[in-house]
């Protein structure tokens, strides 16, 4: 914690007292993003879904594809707030359990979300964005909430965590489909199609190409705390 909270009064911007209980203390409300806390929330996920064990971690393709050195990703080896090596905190911790009804959602929904940074799905968690997604829909799924809303909760707090991505998918939508962002629907939205690295591509090439492009203050898309 004293690392995580150090992160934050270096950059100027010290956690809230508020985010501070969250670090430290139990609480039973809801959680709610917004432009102010999704840094916040970023990290605090990203840290959730990479000590948290689950089979997607065992034994999904981050570990397939690791060659015996889990810290070769931005996912892990980007985790610097740690105080044990990374390889040691990978998976390491029952944070959250799940039961196989929970755990087969969890994997259809990280299947299904991808982020604009990458061609990975959330199945696969190699960026910050993918494991704190993963972190995210864990804790979703062992308080029972259903693909849909997994899908609906990605669809916003991808736009949080991108928000210069969000907004230039939205322009694309309403230019090319006439559909607006709060209506589309989440499984487009997070899909392949349109939020992954190449998806996003594509729209940012339609953009810039027929004179669309926007610009919103900051953003959170980097892959590191």
């Amino acid at each position: 914690m004293a690392a995580f909270t150090a992160l934050y009064e270096a950059s100027g911007n010290p956690l809230s007292e508020k985010q501070l209980e969250i670090l430290s203390q139990d609480s039973e409300l809801p959680i709610v993003i917004n432009a102010e806390n999704a840094h916040f929330l970023l990290n605090f996920f990203w840290a959730v879904g990479l000590v948290n064990t689950n089979p997607i971690l065992t034994e999904g393709p981050i570990a397939q594809q690791s060659g015996g050195q889990i810290e070769r990703f931005a996912s892990t080896g980007g985790w610097t707030l740690g105080t044990k090596p990374v390889a040691e905190l990978f998976a390491s911790q029952v944070l959250i359990s799940l039961t196989p009804e929970q755990q087969m959602r969890v994997e259809e929904a990280a299947a299904m979300i991808y982020r604009p940074c990458c061609d990975n799905p959330t199945l696969f968690p190699d960026c910050n964005h993918g494991m704190a997604m993963l972190g995210l829909l864990e804790l979703m799924a062992s308080q029972n909430a259903s693909l849909e809303e997994m899908l609906l909760a990605a669809k916003y707090v991808n736009a949080f965590w991108f928000p210069q991505q969000a907004l230039e998918t939205a322009i694309y939508l309403e230019a090319n489909q006439g559909v607006s962002y709060r209506d589309a629907d989440p499984r487009m939205i997070v899909g392949k199609e349109l939020s992954s690295g190449s998806g996003f591509a594509m729209v940012h090439q339609y953009l810039q190409g027929n004179g669309l492009l926007e610009q919103t203050p900051g953003n959170a898309s980097s892959c590191s705390n």
